[in-house]
């Protein structure tokens, strides 16, 4: 869980091994797209934390959330028909070789339980999470390395996620260090090729999902931009998870008073929320990652059931992240998660699509045919003979035109823009579908760009 403080706008980019590129379009923009014509990409998940008494299995299905995060392996059997992650703590180590052979053991005994994914510790950019430590991004990467290593040589399929850093500022005593100088630094070791998601937890803290960062407000939920464009600049193109995010619900609304310096509560008062927010921006933020975020995978809501954990003080900010209240019943956020419209994706292996910006902008005074951009599909693993299918899907003008209509792997697509049927200026989200078929299981991909329709000359000589 967080325990500090509180994005620039990533443009046209380029997707990665299981990723879809995409532009960003505002979740409130009267231009948005149709949700169900952009490729199911995110995974639906929830934090379950031990030892307590709630039924589990049966709120997770009210839910109908398909990921599940645990903390103990013994747990990964109590959610049949579910995904698993489980989150393994690991710190420094001085006895290299005695962690690998005791790490290969844990290992094998995750190989055989039904777990989908690890997450390799938790906030490593955090002094309390890196054993009180000054936390160390060389360290953290080694770590990584080995950990990684070992995992893919008992069990390949096993998906690998860092890490997931905490947002933050960092501190003068360094106690914490920034999400993004922290990730920088693991970039620069080579940490890309150590992990097949990159694990962030984006809190929204006391503002809204579509919250721009920057100025006083650089730690919000969209800070997950900046993330996605610093692993960009470093050239590593794979999902990002969000294996922790949520907002505070505040417990008065429970009867139960928190003064804003009490110990367990100071530090997180200023982000409360009223259960009705928490439940509006936790929809919100799903929302919007569908909409803006196709390098996102899945997303973990923190949490189900702290509120239950009877240790903790009864103002410990953990609770009031839950999604059951101080009786055991469904929050307004648990009501809402349960109702909201989802779009599970497979999580099967995809094929990585490479683009610059597609863009263009057109003219209603010469209307013209016009480029808007190429890209091509990279061999991730498919045979490269592997036929695919080019789909523009827009639903409306303006007319997007793909060229070929079908490529190999390794080639290149041009896509074009004709202004045919368009009456009113604006900007017009454009959508190509790249699909194919490997060993009867469809394989598919998205890509997005924006076309601008002016009322004027706008590229009108020559």
């Amino acid at each position: 869980m967080l325990r500090v403080l509180k994005g620039l706008l990533i443009c046209l980019i380029a997707a990665h091994t299981i990723l879809l590129p995409i532009s960003l379009i505002h979740a409130q923009d009267p231009e948005q797209p149709d949700p169900a014509l952009i490729l199911p990409h995110l995974g639906y998940g929830i934090h379950f934390g031990p030892h307590t008494n709630v039924p589990a299995p049966q709120l997770v299905n009210q839910l109908g959330f398909d990921w599940v995060k645990i903390y103990e392996l013994g747990h990964a059997w109590m959610f049949p028909g579910k995904r698993i992650l489980l989150r393994v703590d690991i710190g420094w180590q001085s006895d290299w070789a005695g962690f690998k052979r005791g790490f290969a053991e844990q290992v094998r005994q995750i190989a055989a339980a039904p777990v989908d994914a690890v997450e390799i510790h938790n906030e490593p950019n955090l002094r309390n999470e890196w054993g009180g430590s000054t936390p160390n991004a060389w360290q953290y990467t080694q770590l990584l390395r080995v950990a990684y290593t070992v995992i893919k040589q008992i069990k390949p399929s096993l998906i690998v996620v860092s890490g997931g850093l905490a947002p933050t500022v960092t501190t003068p005593d360094r106690g914490a260090i920034s999400d993004l100088d922290f990730a920088r630094e693991m970039f620069e070791n080579g940490a890309g090729q150590w992990f097949d998601a990159f694990g962030y937890h984006p809190y929204g803290y006391n503002l809204p999902p579509e919250a721009e960062p920057g100025g006083n407000q650089p730690l919000v939920f969209r800070r997950t931009e900046q993330i996605r464009a610093l692993m960009e600049e470093y050239g590593i193109y794979k999902q990002v998870w969000l294996t922790e995010f949520g907002w505070l619900r505040d417990p008065s609304e429970d009867g139960v008073g928190c003064s804003d310096s009490s110990p367990d509560f100071h530090g997180f008062a200023w982000m409360r929320v009223s259960g009705a927010q928490q439940a509006d921006y936790l929809v919100r933020a799903f929302e919007y990652a569908h909409l803006n975020w196709p390098w996102a995978g899945p997303m973990f809501v923190w949490n189900l059931n702290w509120q239950q954990m009877n240790w903790l003080n009864p103002c410990s900010h953990m609770r009031w992240f839950g999604l059951l209240n101080t009786k055991g019943e469904p929050t307004p956020a648990f009501k809402r998660l349960a109702a909201m419209k989802r779009y599970p994706s497979s999580y099967q292996p995809r094929i990585e699509i490479r683009s610059a910006p597609i863009q263009g902008t057109i003219s209603l005074i010469c209307p013209r045919r016009i480029e808007i951009g190429s890209f091509t599909v990279e061999n991730t693993g498919y045979p490269v003979g592997l036929l695919l299918d080019i789909e523009p899907f827009n639903r409306s003008a303006p007319y997007i035109e793909a060229l070929p209509t079908r490529a190999r792997i390794g080639e290149k697509i041009t896509l074009y823009a004709d202004p045919g049927g368009v009456s009113t200026p604006g900007t017009y989200p454009v959508f190509i579908n790249v699909r194919g078929t490997y060993q009867n299981r469809p394989i598919s991909q998205s890509l997005q760009g924006v076309v601008q329709v002016w009322h004027m000359e706008v590229g009108c000589s020559g």
